[in-house]
């Protein structure tokens, strides 16, 4: 599928969002987060990627996380459900982080960062080799000696420490 810019409409015109809009997720499994090595940026990075047409947020985590690792997973709020569903409106999973990232990227990326749980404990993990060149789990205590953004160290210890599945919740 060929992507451009995102439009917005205002005032009877067409304009360039300004920014690209990505989702990506952190699994923890037994204290460990899984990260893949980014082919484009040569760095470890949660699984994520671009929304598409018709996509909400949590659906692009869910769908970039699946095809870049291989598992089936869901994306778990970091709040409460205030509302249940009903005919005219459906809550969605909240993102735990919300930045704009720029190293990388020809326009700033608005990135959604979304807790991750894996719908079947049977999947393995299977690296898309088109986008990464290897996913792999981390302990809390390899964080700091990978290659990667600081921006993901920080989240990727959050993400161990405070994923609703991690017995080091400090929550």
């Amino acid at each position: 599928m060929t992507t451009g810019p995102i439009q917005i409409y205002r005032y009877g015109e067409h304009k360039d969002l300004g920014h690209f809009l990505i989702c990506a997720g952190y699994l923890v499994e037994n204290d460990l987060v899984l990260l893949v090595h980014h082919n484009g940026f040569d760095k470890w990075v949660p699984p994520g990627g671009h929304i598409e047409a018709g996509e909400t947020f949590a659906e692009t985590a869910v769908r970039e996380f699946g095809e870049e690792t291989g598992l089936q997973v869901e994306a778990l709020s970091a709040g409460p459900e205030i509302h249940p569903a009903d005919n005219n409106a459906t809550p969605e999973p909240i993102p735990f982080y919300v930045d704009l990232e720029r190293e990388g990227f020809k326009q700033p990326a608005l990135v959604q960062f979304f807790f991750m749980r894996r719908t079947d404990r049977s999947s393995v993990v299977t690296p898309q080799l088109s986008e990464v060149y290897d996913a792999r789990w981390f302990a809390l205590d390899e964080i700091n000696n990978i290659k990667t953004f600081d921006q993901v160290r920080s989240l990727a210890k959050y993400a161990i420490r405070n994923h609703p599945d991690s017995t080091k919740n400090v929550n």
